[in-house]
C-alpha cells in the first residue's frame, strides 16, 4: 500500500483553511433538525467535516471536525447551549475523525478509492464513538441513536463522495493544501 504524505507544518494557508472549514462545520451543523433524545441533530457538518480532511489532511480535518463540532455543542444559534454535555465526547471523537480520515485519504493516488474508505471509515469511527457516549448517558436507549445515524451514514457518504468529485472538478485539482 503507498504510504500517505502527511503534512502536518502549520504555514498561513493551513491556518487560513483551519479557520474556514472550522467555522462552515459549525455552520453547516448548526442549520439542524432536531431529535429526541438521545438521537440529538440531523445535519450536514459531517460532509464538510469529511471535505476537510480529505481536501486537506490530518491536521486541518482533526482542527475543523474537532473544533467546529464542539462549539456547535457549547451554543449554537438555534438550541442556546442544550448540547453542552457532547462538547467533550464531540472534540475527541470528531477531532480523531477527523485526524483518521486525512491520514486514510490526504495525498494519495487512488482518490477515489481511499476517499472512499476514509468517509466509510470515519462514519464507523463517529457512530461508535457517539454511541458509547450516548450509552453511558442514557444506557440502552443508545440503541436507537446508533440505528439513527447508520442510516443516516449511508445517505452522507454518497452525497461526500459526489460533493468531493463536484469540488476537485471546480478547483482543478485533487487538494488544496
Amino acid at each position: 500500500m503507498q504510504e500517505a504524505k502527511t503534512e502536518t507544518k502549520i504555514n498561513p494557508r493551513r491556518t487560513a483553511y483551519m479557520g474556514v472549514f472550522t467555522a462552515l462545520v459549525y455552520v453547516t451543523t448548526s442549520i439542524s433538525i432536531p431529535m429526541p433524545p438521545p438521537l440529538g441533530v440531523w445535519h450536514m457538518g459531517n460532509l464538510v467535516s469529511f471535505l476537510s480532511a480529505i481536501l486537506c489532511g490530518p491536521v486541518v480535518g482533526a482542527f475543523a471536525c474537532g473544533v467546529g463540532a464542539t462549539l456547535f455543542d457549547v451554543w449554537n444559534p438555534l438550541w442556546g447551549s442544550s448540547f453542552s454535555v457532547y462538547a467533550p465526547a464531540s472534540l475527541i471523537i470528531r477531532g480523531s475523525m477527523g485526524y483518521v480520515l486525512g491520514l486514510i485519504a490526504y495525498k494519495r493516488e487512488n482518490i477515489r478509492k481511499y476517499a472512499t474508505i476514509a468517509v466509510v471509515a470515519g462514519h464507523l469511527w463517529k457512530n461508535i464513538g457517539y454511541f458509547i457516549y450516548d450509552y453511558l448517558l442514557y444506557g440502552s436507549a443508545a440503541f436507537f441513536d446508533l440505528t439513527s445515524l447508520s442510516i443516516k451514514s449511508i445517505f452522507e457518504i454518497i452525497l461526500t463522495i459526489a460533493t468531493l468529485e463536484a469540488v476537485r472538478r471546480k478547483i482543478g485539482r485533487n487538494y488544496l493544501s
